[in-house]
């Protein structure tokens, strides 16, 4: 028992060390916090609504070019000088689906120095398409009435799995009906479309572009499916070991014959494992598949509103079951993340009233201020965000304009497709 104390007063006894390194760190987190929101509140962002045409007879594959596009934003790779003094951080997308009493809306928010690639990029797709920059955020129609009297379900989706493994995406429910169109977004569009005076229903995918580096584990995951063990090259320190190791082994006869030193190569070769199976075969493809596009870190939020009085989940059962669709329990799926998800059991048992009222307060500052994770968490003060990596495809089949089979009635569509003006039109001059 002695020596145990004897041992706790002679590491106090460092204090003077251990202090100064814990305030740098401390200050150096706090300085990263302060100049990165900083930088985060000096962007102009812009709100842009997308109004397609009535019958949209483009594949959802139209709307995976427009997503690569978009990742032409990606700076590949923040500079330490920029991060530190400027706050600087990875610009990002908000692409929402947002459905009320009179329709369903299709938006971007973007910063407003993008503005240029994304109507270039949408356009070039849907050439019939009308971009308009929305004056006013309908986040505000929330102000009509006061929040007191209102109730919200919401919760951000995560993967569930390693964010190499992909969800089913839209060439999944193409190949697999005989329907050359179908839409996994129409049950949510649908609900949408039949929403009551007080209920809106908002679907926010936040999109980030971002590098190569998570691609190392999908291939990792490959070469142990089909067998292959990829050779790792030895660190410094285990070099050095083994050549002093290979010196003292070779030193007793060294005066009589050469030292031999192993060269350490080591070849990659395929283990005699069995051939994978059909399902383990369609899993490499669709890792392969999805590592091979470029990606974003994605944050998918969902909320409900409606009045206290009528508040009821059968919308929300309904979004929900859409989502689910997208998952496959042999590679990956979307479920609420749970720090964010707003119903009883996932707050806790103490203070629950409270604790739950300040999440679902939490998760609509998020979503107004289309809020990604921050470069350093702080606890008991920000929500516990987390984003998952979608590739191009993931993140068509999440956000797309609906597709012309998909009929509902309260859509905002172009009733009409613009086209050139006659060339015999009656002018001032004849």
């Amino acid at each position: 028992m002695s020596e145990l104390f004897n041992s706790v007063l002679q590491a106090f006894s460092y204090w003077w060390l251990v202090v100064p390194l814990a305030a740098l760190v401390f200050a150096r987190d706090w300085w990263l916090i302060h100049i990165t929101e900083r930088y985060i509140d000096e962007i102009k962002w812009i709100l842009l609504e997308i109004t397609i045409p009535k019958e949209n007879i483009k594949s959802i594959k139209a709307m995976e070019q427009v997503v690569a596009a978009l990742h032409g934003t990606y700076s590949f790779g923040i500079k330490r000088i920029d991060r530190y003094i400027k706050g600087k951080v990875e610009d990002w997308m908000s692409l929402e689906i947002v459905g009320f009493s009179e329709g369903v809306h299709f938006f971007i928010r973007t910063p407003e120095v993008h503005k240029r690639l994304v109507e270039s990029a949408f356009l070039s797709e849907y050439p019939d398409a009308e971009i308009v920059e929305v004056e006013k955020d309908y986040i505000e129609r929330l102000r009509e009435k006061p929040f007191s009297d209102r109730d919200i379900f919401g919760t951000d989706f995560t993967l569930v799995k390693p964010s190499h493994f992909p969800i089913k995406t839209y060439e999944y429910f193409e190949d697999n009906t005989e329907e050359p169109l179908l839409d996994p977004l129409a049950t949510i569009t649908e609900v949408m479309s039949t929403l009551k005076n007080n209920e809106a229903i908002w679907l926010q995918l936040l999109i980030k572009p971002t590098g190569d580096t998570w691609r190392e584990k999908g291939q990792e995951e490959i070469d142990d499916i089909i067998g292959v063990k990829a050779a790792k090259s030895p660190s410094v320190l285990s070099s050095v070991a083994k050549d002093a190791g290979d010196i003292f082994k070779n030193l007793p006869g060294a005066m009589a014959t050469p030292p031999i030193f192993d060269e350490g190569v080591v070849d990659v070769k395929p283990t005699p494992n069995k051939p994978p199976s059909p399902a383990s075969q369609e899993k490499v493809k669709a890792i392969y598949n999805k590592i091979s596009k470029n990606a974003f870190e994605c944050v998918l939020r969902f909320i409900y509103i409606d009045d206290k009085d009528e508040f009821t989940t059968d919308n929300v059962t309904a979004v929900m079951g859409s989502l689910r669709q997208l998952g496959d329990q042999n590679l990956n799926q979307l479920a609420p993340h749970k720090p964010t998800l707003t119903t009883p059991r996932a707050v806790g048992l103490f203070w629950r009233k409270k604790r739950l009222t300040r999440r679902k307060k939490m998760l609509m500052i998020n979503y107004i201020h289309r809020a990604m994770p921050k470069p350093i968490y702080i606890p008991f003060v920000d929500m516990k965000l987390k984003t998952s990596i979608l590739n191009t495809e993931e993140v068509a089949t999440l956000f797309h304009p609906p597709l012309g089979l998909v009929k509902s009635q309260r859509t905002q569509a172009i009733q009409s497709r613009k086209s050139q003006a006659p060339m015999d039109l009656p002018t001032k001059e004849r």
